[in-house]
């Protein structure tokens, strides 16, 4: 990929080189900018946040004509994200150190669990530019095109939070055995720094729009504004591992991957948008200057071509007003043997409107037969309209007593937002969704409840969360979001014994209610 980005630097400095040769004004210089120079992703037990970097870089700009120009250049970008985690994940099947007849589920909980990615990459951006002079020292400078990156560093960064994890024994009734680090079960802050090993070559469309401010002669001031976005992946290599790997011969060694090397993310997408200055030198060379004296040239010989006009445009007029004044005398003789023939086209012209007159009549003949007929459907149409709305009615009022009787229960995995349907249910589910949207005034309120395992905190954040998940489907079928209300119960209202699995599982549900 090296040797690519090398061969494009070649082709980009041997077509700068070429088009310097045309003669027209030439760019080179520095620039600096910063603002949001951040990845773009969606984690998927987590959230995403962007963050801020800068970008500094040498370029050329020629310009082959007064507005069109290309440019390249060698630029540095600094871009930060982070993602925040508050999730639980399981790892069965483990065995404890020196116990081989022991098995145990390793639970690994993280708490407001930050983690900062930062990356660099040396960018090769090469754009079409257009200026427009505004005056004699502020140009207008706008440019689009593609910026082809290669990673020079990746790494992972602690940022805040902690993580915990304890051991979950089934043959001791499911207990969680905490505070045991020689078995990994214990508290860990966020401090770590590891490097990213499956970044690839980036491509991004970037645009830049600003001002240049010439300050001499020979240099200028650039200020603006820059934007882009990557166009493919940055991961070239997607790992489907989680975030913490246990050493399956020695459980209390946790690798931590982080977020681009874990099945969290799968897709990763460069975003610059912020403003930037630089100062370049400007150049013309001799070519440049013999052009600009051919086109001084050619203004004052086109000078001369409208002022050459513009008197043969008099003697025109002149020579006009001459044949005018011969043509009226010809046409006042012409005159009296066109009002012989203007007589007897009136006459025609009579008889034509005559005619003219009894085709409109029977238009509007025509005309009373078709709006009778209009009057007609419009009235069978009022007439198909309230048969329908009276069946509307009817149909609605059928739905609202349907869905009264309805018992819309829907049931969660553990630990999940994952409803699982049975073919009742879900035609229940249906059944509302449909009397929704037959009617905004009906509204519902979605109840999300849990079992007794874990906090009341936890348990009521997850009975939200279920509660959303159904709303969610709710409107996938088209329901209206404004008429579904999400209340968590948590824990609150079980509806079975949690001290059997079976009752856990009852208690893990989410219900509709109509109001």
């Amino acid at each position: 990929m090296k040797r690519i980005m090398i061969t494009f630097a070649a082709v980009a400095l041997a077509l700068g080189a070429q088009a310097q040769q045309n003669g027209f004004d030439n760019y080179a210089g520095l620039t600096v900018g910063g603002g949001l120079n951040t990845m773009t992703y969606s984690p998927a037990n987590g959230d995403q946040s962007l963050g801020l970097g800068f970008d500094a870089g040498l370029h050329y700009v020629h310009f082959f004509n007064e507005h069109i120009g290309l440019g390249f250049g060698v630029h540095y970008t600094y871009a930060n994200a982070y993602a925040k985690y508050n999730y639980n994940e399981v790892t069965p099947g483990l065995t404890p150190a020196g116990n081989p007849n022991v098995t145990y589920n390793l639970s690994t909980n993280f708490n407001n669990w930050k983690e900062r990615q930062t990356v660099g990459l040396l960018g090769i951006p090469v754009e079409i530019f257009y200026r427009a002079l505004m005056s004699e020292k502020w140009t207008f400078i706008g440019g689009m095109g593609v910026q082809f990156d290669l990673p020079l560093h990746g790494n992972y960064a602690g940022a805040d939070g902690n993580y915990s994890t304890s051991g979950i024994f089934p043959a001791l009734g499911n207990y969680h055995v905490t505070d045991v680090p020689e078995q990994g079960f214990s508290t860990y802050d966020n401090t770590f720094d590891a490097k990213m090993d499956n970044l690839g070559f980036n491509v991004s469309a970037i645009v830049d729009l600003g001002f240049r401010v010439a300050m001499g002669n020979r240099w200028g001031f650039y200020f603006g504004l820059y934007g882009g976005y990557g166009l493919n992946n940055l991961i070239n290599e997607v790992k489907n591992e989680s975030m913490l790997v246990v050493n399956p011969a020695d459980p209390s060694q946790i690798a931590y991957n982080g977020t681009f090397a874990s099945n969290e993310v799968d897709k990763v997408h460069m975003l610059r948008a912020g403003v930037k200055i630089g100062i370049d030198l400007g150049w013309d060379d001799r070519s440049t200057i013999a052009e600009r004296e051919r086109i001084a040239a050619e203004k004052a010989a086109a000078e001369k071509a409208e002022a050459d006009r513009i008197a043969a445009e008099k003697a025109a007029a002149e020579r006009a007003a001459r044949e005018k004044a011969a043509a009226e005398k010809a046409a006042q003789e012409k005159a009296a043997a066109d009002r012989a023939a203007a007589e007897a086209a009136a006459a025609k012209a009579a008889a034509e409107r005559e005619a003219a007159e009894k085709a409109a009549a029977q238009a509007a003949a025509d005309k009373a037969a078709a709006e009778a007929a209009a009057t007609k459907a419009a009235a069978e149409r009022l007439a198909a309209e309230k048969a329908a709305r009276e069946r509307a009615e009817r149909t609605k009022a059928e739905a609202v007593k349907q869905i009264e009787a309805i018992n819309a229960t829907v049931y969660f995995e553990t630990a999940g937002t994952k409803a699982k349907f049975d073919e009742k249910t879900d035609a229940a589910i249906h059944a509302i969704c449909e009397a929704l949207k037959a009617d905004e005034k009906l509204t519902v309120t979605v109840f999300g409840h849990t079992d007794n395992t874990g906090s009341h905190e936890i348990n009521m954040k997850y009975g939200m969360k279920r509660a959303e998940a159904l709303r969610e489907y709710m409107v996938k079928l088209g329901a209206p979001k404004s008429s579904i209300k999400v209340v968590s119960k948590g824990p609150d209202e079980p509806i079975a014994d949690n001290d059997t699995a079976e009752g856990r599982a009852k208690n893990r549900r989410a219900t509709v209610e109509l109001k």
